[in-house]
């Protein structure tokens, strides 16, 4: 099972991606933060696999808390959520840690499945997620 930990201070947002998410892949555990702070905190009890973070948080930003998750857990992948799709976010993204830059309000689901999928399973071995929550070996 995949541990996810979404984080935007918008609450419809977060719960819609969630909502989103479990279609595709039902049998994922899925957290949710406000802010950095909350996030920090989650992810050191939750020790999620992947993270999506909005650029726009308050306290530190989405950035900040990508470029201290990498540095403390380096295994996590994390996929930046913005509502603006702006090269120098991309870049800055980038530059702290991000693996996925994803627009909002422009989100193919094709793409996240495939960034989610990249994902190995920490808690079965070897094995590949396929959309729909199918397993295959890999």
């Amino acid at each position: 099972m995949i541990r996810t930990l979404i984080v935007d201070d918008y609450r419809f947002f977060r719960e819609s991606f969630k909502t989103r998410l479990l279609e595709h892949f039902p049998s994922m555990m899925i957290h949710e933060a406000i802010n950095g702070k909350e996030a920090i905190e989650k992810i050191t009890r939750v020790r999620p696999h992947l993270l999506f973070t909005d650029i726009c948080l308050p306290g530190f930003n989405g950035l900040q808390l990508a470029q201290k998750i990498k540095k403390d857990f380096p295994y996590m992948k994390i996929a930046i959520l913005t509502a603006y799709d702006f090269p120098e976010y991309r870049q800055a993204a980038k530059e702290n840690g991000a693996d996925r830059f994803f627009v909002k309000d422009l989100l193919d689901w094709r793409e996240v499945g495939e960034f989610i999928q990249s994902i190995p399973r920490y808690d079965s071995g070897p094995q590949v997620l396929e959309i729909g929550g199918r397993i295959r070996n890999g």
